[in-house]
């Protein structure tokens, strides 16, 4: 049994982790500010926001116990940067496999299914143990470190309607401690979470006309596994 821990804000991240929780037997577990990642062996799914790893992500990574993982990074067809990279530098285990994975994007809702199947070779590498790797430092746009919490912010606003009743599921469910009763702060890193979470479908987003052009690029379908 191998168990895979999880930070995921719109879903896509959860649904691979899902995906391979039932073929190694383990657990799924969410990525929370107190969670501790511990196992001889562990698989670790998130998902890659503006080329960078979520802040939850990169906390979770520098306290993690386990003695080796497996890390999966999903990207919503665009740019990963070198996010399996930046990763790796924090975890303090062995990582034996990697992956990139394009998941639909939960900006652009553009219908893109999740396939599993190329991952079967990381998930029997996980299953049987293997000896570290070093996961390449891939490009990465000049930019992609310039306040992208900031950049997401500008990019996509969040809007509530005047369905929301102030219950405050939103700032329950956000992972950054960013959201209260529909209104987000500085530290929103647009994960969706909120999104999803509240009861009234009271919260949407809106796209800047710069982002709406960024999205209509030429998706990236390829799924990258390390080694290959």
């Amino acid at each position: 049994m191998i168990d895979v821990y999880c930070f995921s804000g719109a879903g896509h991240s959860a649904e691979v982790a899902a995906h391979c929780a039932e073929r190694l037997g383990g657990r799924v577990i969410s990525i929370g500010e107190e969670t501790k990642c511990r196992g001889e062996r562990v698989l670790i799914v998130f998902p890659v926001y503006c080329e960078n790893l979520p802040p939850p992500v990169a906390g979770f990574l520098r306290r993690a116990e386990a003695g080796c993982a497996a890390l999966i990074a999903t990207y919503g067809g665009m740019s990963y940067g070198r996010v399996l990279y930046d990763a790796q530098q924090l975890f303090p285990g062995s990582v034996i496999a990697g992956a990139y994975v394009p998941t639909e994007h939960s900006l652009a809702r553009d219908g893109w299914r999740f396939d599993g199947a190329p991952l079967a070779s990381l998930l029997a590498k996980l299953s049987e143990g293997g000896t570290e790797i070093m996961l390449p430092k891939t490009p990465k746009h000049f930019f992609s470190d310039f306040a992208p919490a900031w950049r997401s912010r500008i990019g996509a606003k969040l809007v509530r309607d005047g369905n929301c009743t102030g219950c405050n599921a939103c700032g329950a469910a956000c992972p950054m401690g960013a959201m209260q009763q529909g209104r987000a702060n500085r530290d929103c890193i647009r994960c969706l979470r909120c999104v999803l979470a509240c009861p009234q479908g009271a919260l949407s987003v809106r796209l800047s006309p710069v982002l709406k052009h960024y999205l209509r690029r030429r998706r990236c379908n390829d799924t990258i596994v390390y080694p290959d």
